[in-house]
């Protein structure tokens, strides 16, 4: 069984609080940024709204959906 740390929790708030389902997208991360999948482009809105809910400081969040990249911005 994994141990869930800061960046865990602060994820699973971000998702709820967004009232996104959580089999609509998927997470991961890579070098310095926070790629979410998401299956719209809806889903991502709401996320983008909530971001400031996210404790992860200097990553970048970016999203995509249906093959299309988003860049966001860096998380303060």
């Amino acid at each position: 069984m994994l141990e869930l740390n800061a960046a865990d929790y602060s994820l699973l708030s971000w998702v709820q609080q967004a009232g996104v389902s959580a089999h609509s997208l998927s997470v991961r991360f890579q070098h310095d940024s926070l790629i979410v999948h998401c299956q719209t482009l809806e889903v991502a809105m709401r996320l983008w709204e909530l971001r400031s809910c996210l404790q992860m400081p200097g990553k970048d969040l970016c999203f995509q959906v249906n093959g299309v990249f988003y860049i966001g911005a860096t998380i303060e």
